[in-house]
């Protein structure tokens, strides 16, 4: 899905769901803030529209996603969302967070 300000694509994101019989799960695979437009206050609106979308059409599923561990910024946002730490690795060694569903 394209983040538009107003008529000006400013970034881009990815979700999905991961549907193997031992590892089922939905992904907030991407958030892309172009780098001119990035410290402008985009991600945070960005991500609970994005989070609002995805829980519109997954309700009662928790959502996944990896972070690099020296991406402070990210991680204090997605934390903010209520974002959690599993304990777990990705395939590429980025740490995997968890939103937890309210059902």
């Amino acid at each position: 899905m394209c983040i538009y300000d107003n008529d000006t694509m400013i970034g881009f994101t990815m979700y999905g769901m991961i549907l193997e019989p031992a590892y089922t799960r939905l992904w907030f695979d991407r958030l892309l803030i172009d780098k001119q437009h990035q410290g402008k206050g985009y991600a945070k609106p960005a991500v609970q529209l994005i989070l609002q979308e995805i829980c519109s059409h997954y309700p009662n599923t928790d959502i996944y996603l990896s972070v690099y561990a020296e991406n402070h910024p990210a991680i204090a946002l997605y934390r903010s969302f209520g974002f959690e730490f599993t304990g777990e690795l990705d395939t590429k060694g980025e740490e995997i967070m968890i939103y937890r569903s309210t059902m």
